[in-house]
């Protein structure tokens, strides 16, 4: 589970340092946050693709309000992040940033699914010797091949997230079927999902397709104003939720092999039927179908052996309810 803090501390070490406290405690392995600058992100009248009541026209007027830390800065969150046991690392979103990552030994890396055509910063990344979590969201299989190869990363460095680039994602649109076929088409590389979706489902979700990580957007209050992200986030105890429901999920996916399993033998004997007598039968009597009923439990003949008990014999006297076996059979 990735806490995905992004930029919804507002500019805030000190929330940025709580956001991974409280994230921590609901049990997150991670918590990510992102380092751009709105002058390297966007020009100035680059269109916005969200919705929000902040009042901003373009993307870099938002990008603006949210970008005033500066990239050293996170080495205090980072810092912190170690002393309370949660991983701390970024998106980063242009070279800078990625320098500034490695610095602060960030043991990780995120690329956003918006830069997935972005050769030099994923190939940047790559060359930190990190793993990297790549996200696909609006990008088709070739785009999501590219980057792949561009990356030069082999499966033991990279995971590849199912994404909707859409805030937040209309459930029609989640479409987490997608992690089946991300694992046969990119296969050895293992998937997961940044979900934008609202609520806690998207944890049910990737656990039970076999995602092997979930980043949701996070925050503490999702009240705050100035970043559109908070509107669409999870609160530490939603947090809290997706931890658990991922965790069990997982384990509720199991494994796809036909069979039975352990806890089901009790029921495999005691709930099946066994052919019982309805009614007394003598030594050397042959059995009639009309002697014959199919009652549990399953410690005897089966009922589908019924046509081979039909015409045979008692070997000794055998009584009404008992639940016959070959050896009472001639």
């Amino acid at each position: 589970m990735v806490a995905e803090a992004g930029a919804n501390h507002n500019n805030s070490i000190e929330r940025a340092i709580e956001m991974a406290r409280e994230a921590a405690q609901a049990g997150a392995w991670a918590i990510k946050y992102q380092l751009y600058k709105a002058d390297t992100l966007a020009v100035r009248d680059s269109p916005k693709y969200w919705d929000d009541r902040f009042g901003t026209a373009t993307q870099f007027e938002a990008f603006e309000l949210s970008s005033k830390l500066d990239y050293e800065d996170y080495a205090e969150v980072a810092a912190a992040c170690r002393s309370l046991g949660i991983a701390f690392f970024a998106t980063p979103f242009d070279l800078p940033a990625v320098e500034a990552l490695a610095g602060m030994g960030a043991p990780i890396y995120k690329i956003a699914s918006a830069d997935i055509t972005h050769r030099p910063l994923i190939e940047a990344v790559a060359e930190t010797g990190k793993p990297l979590l790549l996200s696909t969201g609006a990008a088709e299989a070739e785009e999501v091949g590219n980057a792949i190869e561009w990356s030069g990363l082999g499966p033991e460095r990279l995971v590849l997230l199912v994404c909707t680039l859409t805030y937040p994602t209309p459930d029609e649109d989640a479409d987490f079927a997608r992690l089946e076929e991300f694992r046969r088409r990119f296969s050895p590389y293992l998937c997961g999902s940044s979900d934008h979706t609202l609520g806690v489902a998207g944890a049910w979700m990737t656990a039970a397709l076999g995602g092997v990580c979930i980043e949701k957007h996070y925050t503490l209050d999702k009240g705050l104003p100035d970043v559109p992200d908070h509107a669409i986030s999870v609160e530490p105890s939603e947090l809290a939720e997706m931890v658990a429901a991922a965790e069990r999920g997982a384990v509720l996916r199991g494994e796809s092999r036909i069979g039975v399993r352990e806890s089901e033998r009790p029921a495999r004997i005691n709930a099946r039927r066994s052919i019982v007598l309805e009614r007394s039968v003598a030594a050397g009597e042959p059995i009639d179908a009309d002697a014959l009923a199919f009652k549990r439990p399953g410690t005897g003949i089966p009922p589908f052996e019924a046509g081979n008990v039909i015409g045979r014999r008692a070997r000794r006297e055998l009584a009404a309810g008992s639940v016959l076996s070959m050896e009472d059979l001639d």
